[in-house]
């Protein structure tokens, strides 16, 4: 139960403070930058009026907070590679963590071909890698959710061909926004349909690489799941049984799309990595090129050359 502290002097940092033991600083700050309509710097340069009912709002939204309910679906958005996306109950919660499939494209593409693997990657590969042609890079995002990541490539490749697809109706149109919110609207194409089936009516659908963050949770870990997790669309989450189903189902027809020397860069869950490479690599076709850890050190990301 949430109880007023009398005698407090009513500005936004008693506000800020009221509840630091119960939720994070961050949290905080997200609440109140929802509450107030500013932004974060706003919230330490600014005077706002602190009153009863200003209390009582940002009591009822801890509240909410405390019953494990996710910030970002109660303020209805969420920073992915400094961008603001809406979000909704239809699409998955961007993470920081999948920043780094954004990263790692930009990175490739704008040296022409792949860096060495830096410190926190593993390679695998002993062949120099295949150069992107001369022209502009088509990406293909599958499973795009919210589009935070066909959008953010959008804004910082500007040479780049984006093609986003999802089975969510739902979350295409919170995508198709966000493409508009963040000036990519003319920029991302999307279908609906399942992975590769919706490209039946795209035109030339080959590319020349092929990013997914996809549904990797096992069905049976969904009950032991933080709460704050299980209130995220579980389309968007379930994996199959053993959590590798959209891996194997990419393995399996991404050749199709992928010109002459494409590559595949996939987000995996903890524990995942050999499963994945021993799905990709019993075909003949497929390399794995390296592994990408997070900043925990966790295996987050693989790449994988179509030979």
């Amino acid at each position: 139960m949430i109880t007023k502290i009398a005698g407090s002097k009513k500005d936004i940092f008693y506000l800020m403070n009221k509840h630091s033991k119960a939720i994070a600083k961050v949290e905080a700050e997200m609440l109140l930058e929802y509450l107030f309509n500013c932004t974060k710097l706003d919230l330490y340069i600014r005077d706002f009026a602190v009153d009863e009912t200003i209390e009582e709002l940002y009591d009822s939204l801890v509240s909410r907070r405390l019953n494990k309910e996710p910030v970002q679906y109660m303020t209805g958005c969420a920073e992915f590679m400094g961008l603001d996306f809406i979000v909704t109950r239809d699409v998955l919660i961007p993470r920081p963590e999948t920043e780094i499939l954004v990263n790692e494209i930009i990175n490739s593409s704008q040296f022409g071909c792949f860096q060495q693997p830096h410190s926190n990657a593993i390679k695998y590969s002993s062949s120099e890698a295949t150069k992107f042609p001369n022209r502009e890079v088509k990406i293909l995002d599958l499973c795009t959710g919210s589009g935070n990541i066909a959008v953010s490539l959008a804004r910082l490749m500007p040479q780049a061909e984006i093609v986003a697809t999802d089975i969510s109706e739902g979350a295409l149109k919170i995508a198709k926004k966000n493409a508009i919110r963040n000036q990519a609207g003319d920029r991302v194409k999307f279908y609906k349909g399942n992975l590769f089936n919706a490209l039946v009516f795209a035109k030339n659908p080959k590319f020349d690489i092929i990013v997914c963050n996809p549904p990797y949770i096992k069905e049976g870990d969904f009950p032991f799941l933080q709460k704050e997790v299980r209130e995220e669309p579980e389309i968007a989450l379930n994996g199959g049984k053993d959590g590798l189903d959209f891996y194997r189902i990419i393995a399996k027809d991404s050749h199709r799309f992928l010109e002459k020397g494409g590559k595949i860069l996939l987000e995996i869950g903890f524990g995942q990595r050999k499963a994945v490479e021993d799905i990709f690599l019993s075909y003949s076709i497929f390399d794995v090129y390296k592994v990408i850890k997070d900043f925990s050190g966790t295996e987050r990301a693989v790449w994988i050359n179509l030979l």
